[in-house]
């Protein structure tokens, strides 16, 4: 039987990997505001429906996606589909709603997005 080898890190690999963790976080988090589904439930008197939200649980104010800070803005608003981005002034947070979706449903959620944002930040 051979006895077991075990090989140490150096301490220079052990800190090269730490900081390569720490960048590569915080590269995909980007400020670190992210706001809770709970919040924006809230916020927008949404109703779970199936696996979706409704506004108020009204059929033509359906929401299928919570979006929780800006970076999930912002890959919402690059992508094309059925669904529309609704989000607050600054792109913080926001909701992706089906069409179609009540003109009065979109008033409603842009103030109220804008609203939870302002208290957030």
């Amino acid at each position: 039987m051979h006895p077991r080898r075990t090989r140490a890190f150096s301490p220079a690999l052990v800190a090269v990997l730490a900081f390569a963790l720490a960048v590569g976080g915080a590269a995909g988090c980007g400020d670190g505001q992210s706001t809770p589904d709970a919040k924006i439930v809230n916020a927008l008197e949404l109703k779970r429906a199936n696996r979706a939200y409704r506004m108020g649980g009204d059929p033509f104010c359906t929401v299928d996606e919570l979006l929780n800070d800006a970076d999930e803005v912002d890959q919402a608003s690059d992508q094309a589909g059925r669904d529309f981005l609704i989000a607050s002034p600054d792109g913080e947070i926001g909701v992706l709603a089906r069409r179609p979706f009540a003109p009065d449903c979109t008033r409603r959620a842009r103030d109220d997005l804008k609203r939870l944002a302002r208290k957030s930040g």
